[in-house]
């Protein structure tokens, strides 16, 4: 990266880094050669999950953001989804909007969603280089050297999840998120939390460790809400009960029936009234290829290294991956893949060994875990194929960490 220099000649702060979104390349080429021969640094992007991706490998400090990146698209959709994504990301992030064929009506719809400005195709250089420059001054506050991690959404599936978690965001209803491990219960908690009013960070709790509940109210995340003891879930009641009560979003890997069983029925009512549920990864095909290509752009630019090649069977085998850890399984996946400069799934593994040895133990976990996959881990269904009690399947899944 440059670095902007003192008066004495020296190395002062690293250049700010920009961030241009446009998917016409020899827009992208003009805007690099004008902000480096002013010293500023700039990555680019041509479409919404490069954006994101970038965005979650690299301190940037601000972005111009184009509207539209399909041929044919002038509404501005595009962007203005984007441009929310980012600030779920980056609620500091100063967006500057380049537009064109959107016009003058959608850029002041952008500024109503968080852009701070916006600036019209064909740009003049100077007044560009003005505004982005007065931006900068406004807005010191520097990205860490990296994000949080970005929510990449491409199946139609979790697109409806999203959609409905966006549209109760900025209530005040307390709910739960359910899902298999490993498929993005916090990412979405933490989106809901950003589009809300709430401007306090929300304070994340873990169940199974929780002896007292925090003062005030705000918004709390708790993991594992099913591990919460019986005493603190009538506390929890309790404060959901007061006027002024905190806004809870409990995460679980348990269905909403097992919760019923689990849960004190006053805290249930509560949290029970609104529930989203994240899909395993396996039925996600649109966002296990999304993913991919995010997380080989991603650990490519964490690593300094190249990105191992991803052809048309590649794809075909990550999508027919089983994916037991979810999300959290096929990053590693990527990210040993880029390491390594070689492609390795865990199907790919037992193949290689296929004489291994199998324990009892192995079989019984790979049992429940084929029955839970099988039954969209509904408990009561995965119990009756198994010929198990629901309480002896839960404790087979405590044992297993299922």
């Amino acid at each position: 990266m440059n670095a902007i220099r003192n008066e004495s000649g020296e190395s002062a702060l690293p250049a700010p880094r920009l961030l241009f979104v446009d998917d016409d390349r020899d827009v992208q080429v003009a805007a690099r050669l004008l902000f480096r021969r002013s010293g500023l640094d700039i990555l680019s992007a041509h479409g919404a999950d490069e954006a994101l991706t970038q965005l979650a490998s690299f301190p940037v400090d601000l972005v111009l953001l184009d509207l539209n990146y399909t041929k044919g698209m002038t509404a501005g959709a595009e962007g203005l989804a984007l441009l929310r994504d980012m600030l779920v990301l980056r609620p500091d992030l100063p967006v500057i909007v380049v537009t064109g064929h959107s016009g003058v009506t959608i850029a002041v719809a952008a500024m109503r969603a968080g852009a701070v400005d916006f600036v019209m195709k064909p740009w003049n250089n100077e007044r560009l280089l003005a505004l982005v420059e007065g931006t900068l001054k406004k807005c010191r506050a520097r990205q860490a050297t990296e994000a949080e991690p970005a929510l990449i959404v491409a199946s139609d599936d979790l697109r409806r999840t999203i959609a409905e978690a966006d549209r109760l965001a900025v209530t005040r209803a307390s709910l739960i998120i359910t899902g298999a491990p490993g498929v993005g219960k916090m990412l979405l908690a933490r989106r809901i939390h950003a589009l809300s009013y709430e401007d306090d960070p929300a304070v994340m709790l873990r169940a199974e460790d929780c002896e007292a509940l925090p003062e005030g109210r705000g918004t709390w995340i708790f993991r594992n809400i099913e591990a919460l003891s019986a005493p603190m879930q009538r506390r929890l009641a309790d404060r959901l009960d007061a006027r002024v009560a905190p806004r809870v979003i409990a995460l679980s890997s348990r269905d909403h029936a097992a919760l019923e069983d689990m849960l004190d029925p006053r805290l249930m009512l509560h949290l029970g009234m609104v529930g989203l549920t994240l899909s395993p990864l396996q039925r996600r095909a649109d966002d296990i290829v999304a993913l991919s290509a995010h997380f080989l752009r991603y650990f490519a630019a964490r690593h300094g290294l190249a990105e191992p090649g991803m052809d048309e069977g590649r794809l075909r085998l990550l999508c027919e991956e089983e994916w037991p850890q979810n999300v959290r399984g096929l990053r590693a996946v990527v990210e040993r893949a880029v390491l390594t400069g070689t492609w390795e799934t865990a199907s790919e593994e037992a193949e290689a060994v296929p004489n291994a040895a199998l324990t009892l133990r192995d079989t019984e976990r790979s049992l429940i875990e084929t029955a839970l996959r099988k039954h969209g881990f509904n408990v009561t269904q995965a119990a009756r194929e198994l010929g198990l009690t629901r309480p002896a399947l839960y404790r087979r899944m405590a044992r297993y960490g299922l």
